[in-house]
């Protein structure tokens, strides 16, 4: 995620692509024996230079699971794996996390990921949700940035909630209708899904004397003129 839909994570992470620490180049990993079809997986779509797999690997999954680069399921996947670096997914995240979901072929992996989405979708209130939605804002930052792109919001916020979530499309419009607001801060971020929760659909129990940040204030005032 950047400031366009899921593909162009995977785009800017190939053009922002960085040399591995100390600038030393990757050591050579051992090949997995048969044994071993996570990381028989790994060797098929890693980058040829180096010892992770990038965005044209990630891309090639995706068309191996019949799939594209912006479905939510990508990210559902880099958060089973805590993945670090947009774009990107080490050898031990990668064997870690696929070893986690019980996945060792890309058809095994959609059918895990589905069931993922599914249960994250059905409960939004859930600490499993609470978690995938935290780790969607740290892992769309640009690097270095506190802030969340506000383009980047418009762009995640519909894939990491089902269009009917509370309040969603109303932020949506207000954020269309504010060039001033140019950024989402974590604590922003976080505000919306309890403010999803908490809040009627007609505000009617918002406390405008309450601790809400004020980006939250001026969505309510905007929706109510």
């Amino acid at each position: 995620f950047v400031t366009m839909p899921l593909k162009d994570l995977f785009s800017r992470g190939k053009k922002d692509k960085a040399a591995p620490a100390g600038g030393a180049p990757a050591a050579a990993a051992s090949k997995p024996s048969a044994a071993d079809p996570i990381m028989a997986l790994f060797e098929r779509y890693k980058e040829p230079e180096e010892d992770r797999i990038g965005p044209e690997g990630v891309l090639s999954l995706c068309s191996d699971m019949k799939i594209e680069a912006t479905d939510v399921k990508v990210l559902i996947l880099a958060w089973q794996l805590n993945a670090q670096t947009q774009g990107y997914f080490t050898r031990n995240e990668w064997k870690q996390g696929l070893t986690d979901l019980r996945a060792d072929s890309p058809a095994v992996m959609l059918g895990r990921l589905d069931a993922q989405e599914r249960q994250l979708r059905e409960n939004t209130r859930s600490s499993a949700f609470k978690d995938f939605y935290r780790f969607a804002f740290r892992f769309s930052r640009s690097p270095g940035q506190k802030a969340l792109e506000i383009e980047t919001v418009k762009a995640l916020l519909p894939i990491v909630f089902v269009a009917s979530h509370a309040h969603l499309a109303k932020l949506l419009s207000f954020l269309d209708a504010s060039p001033s607001v140019r950024g989402f801060t974590e604590d922003q971020w976080n505000s919306f899904l309890v403010f999803s929760h908490e809040i009627a659909e007609d505000f009617s129990n918002f406390d405008p004397e309450g601790a809400w940040p004020s980006i939250l204030d001026d969505f309510v005032t905007h929706c109510q003129q």
